[in-house]
């Protein structure tokens, strides 16, 4: 059998349900998820999210137990670079990014990110690839917590107009992006194609501000990412993303813009 961190977390819990003497039902029903995700958990087929691992400690008893098998679940599911990563957005006050290759990972549709990393892995196995989907869903979860994180977010045009799966996955990832810029706390813009000489050319970066310790930033390339920790590199990238929202269209031109590529699609 597998020792992956999926496949213990499901023993886990299948103990700790043989144990409590529930069926996958009454577990559900006591932890307030449906049945479907329990036996999806229990299968390997769906990742525990932080809410589900919880819900769990808190039905056990066993406070912490699941929250330690979900963070590894997560480090399994993105390379080393990343994982730091995800725990910087759970605890984020606000997230500042500028991508120039993708729609960002917190406001895809599942059908985009699958084809994004479908793309960027053409020799992974279905299963690797439907785990990694899995996880990077997951992470938008925080985006429906009672303290969520403030995003402001830079897009470059090109991300709009690059097909990525197909004209139909566009849309709805584009329909998510209006979606997402409506609702308080989440702020689009996008810098297009007539903007000179951006300063954002060397690659998509984020930064991230947390209430009461110092601000972490990352930056990314192909294959690799870096966590930047000293203040005066985080405050450089801060400028590079100043500039950026400068040249940038204004929030509400930047949802026209968003609304006319989408239009193109019909």
């Amino acid at each position: 059998m597998s020792d992956s961190a999926p496949t213990r977390y499901a023993e886990e819990l299948k103990a700790w349900r043989a144990l409590m003497h529930l069926t996958q039902k009454e577990f559900a029903d006591r932890i307030g998820h449906s049945l479907a995700l329990v036996a999806a958990v229990e299968q390997c087929v769906r990742a525990p999210s932080p809410t589900f691992a919880q819900a769990c400690d808190a039905a056990t008893g066993a406070p912490g137990t699941f929250a330690r098998w979900q963070k590894q679940v997560v480090q399994e599911s993105y390379p080393a670079f990343f994982a730091p990563v995800v725990e910087f957005e759970r605890s984020a006050a606000r997230i500042h990014s500028w991508d120039l290759g993708a729609v960002p990972g917190m406001l895809q549709t599942e059908a985009y990110a699958r084809a994004v990393i479908r793309a960027g892995r053409p020799a992974a196995s279905d299963d690797a690839v439907e785990r990694t989907v899995e996880a990077r869903i997951g992470r938008q979860e925080i985006l429906s917590a009672e303290a969520r994180p403030m995003l402001w977010y830079v897009i470059h045009e090109g991300v709009l107009r690059h097909v990525i799966g197909s004209p139909d996955v566009m849309a709805e990832q584009l329909d998510k992006l209006l979606a997402s810029a409506e609702r308080p706390g989440i702020m689009i813009q996008v810098l297009p194609f007539s903007a000179p000489d951006h300063a954002g050319v060397e690659g998509s970066i984020a930064v991230y501000d947390f209430d009461g310790s110092p601000a972490v930033g990352y930056t990314e390339c192909h294959r690799g990412g870096r966590i930047v920790e000293a203040q005066t590199e985080v405050a450089d990238l801060m400028t590079v993303l100043s500039m950026l929202r400068a040249a940038a269209l204004p929030v509400r031109e930047s949802a026209a813009l968003i609304r006319n590529v989408r239009s193109e699609l019909r």
